[in-house]
Formats: C-alpha cells, sequence, structure tokens
C-alpha cells in the first residue's frame, strides 16, 4: 500500500492532478428533463407560462398574448382571458411537463400534460393562443373557424 502511495505521488501525480476539476470551468449541470407537480403546486403566470413548484416554463408551440401587449379584441383583456383559461384547463389536476429547449428569454420550454389533456393544444384550440410551431397549426385553424377566443367577432382574421 505504502509503494502505491509513493507511485501516485512520484509518477502519478501528474495523472492524479489531470483529473481534478479546474476551478475556472464551470461544473456540469444537471438539465431537467422532466418536471411534474400536483395541483396544488401548479401557478399560472400567464396564458403560456406556468410555475410546477420552482420552476417556471414556457408552454412549447403556442404564444398566448401578453400584458400590456397587442391583442386583436378591443372588448376584453386578452391577456388575463388566456390566463383564467390555462387556469381552467388545469383545474384541480396535477401538470406534468417534458422539457425541451429554452425560449428567448432562457426559459424551460415544456410539452406539458394535465392529465390527458396536451395544454399548448388545448390553449391553441380554445383561440387563447397562437400556433409557433407546424403541429399546431390546424388546432388555430379550428379556432380561426369556429371564432373562438381572439378570433371571435370582427377580429377573426387579424
Amino acid at each position: 500500500m505504502l509503494g502505491m502511495l509513493a507511485l501516485l505521488v512520484a509518477g502519478g501525480g501528474a495523472l492524479l492532478a489531470a483529473r481534478l476539476p479546474d476551478p475556472l470551468i464551470p461544473a456540469p449541470t444537471v438539465a431537467i428533463t422532466s418536471l411534474d407537480a400536483r395541483a396544488d403546486q401548479v401557478a399560472v403566470v400567464d396564458g403560456g407560462t406556468l410555475r410546477l413548484r420552482d420552476q417556471v416554463v414556457q408552454l412549447r408551440g403556442v404564444g398566448a398574448p401578453e400584458r400590456d401587449g397587442a391583442c386583436p379584441r378591443q372588448d376584453i383583456d386578452c391577456a388575463a382571458a388566456a390566463s383564467a383559461m390555462l387556469a381552467r384547463l388545469i383545474g384541480n389536476q396535477p401538470v406534468e411537463c417534458r422539457i425541451g429547449g429554452q425560449d428567448s428569454r432562457g426559459r424551460p420550454l415544456a410539452e406539458c400534460h394535465a392529465g390527458r389533456t396536451d395544454i399548448s393544444r388545448a390553449m391553441v384550440e380554445s383561440g387563447w393562443a397562437r400556433a409557433r410551431e407546424p403541429w399546431l397549426r390546424d388546432a388555430e385553424g379550428t379556432a380561426r373557424a369556429s371564432r373562438r377566443g381572439i378570433w371571435a367577432g370582427a377580429f377573426a382574421n387579424p
């Protein structure tokens, strides 16, 4: 044993030092790939954003009306209506999200489900979010044709 220690100190020191982490290189972070939360651990931030426990996620593929942002309807607060729809979709169900990428603000993009409901698709189908990805364009077309949400009334084609 003492011989091995001497070998490490004498000849293997460079090998040992090469395995030590460099203090100038940040330690790798573990990427979150999924999140789940009970209903009482979920909060609606806005029509396209959820907080699950202490993690904020952006719903993948949707663009919901933002506070103080342009709204195609003048008769209601579109951002508040979108947030209310998202809260209704979740209800008292647990939420499960699969993380994949980041939005332009660095928030995780997530495909989330409340029970069996795909939340992004349901938001677009309800008319309270626009499709930002091709896989949701059919849902937006249905909402537009049915004049739901932001597509209601004279504002069907903003």
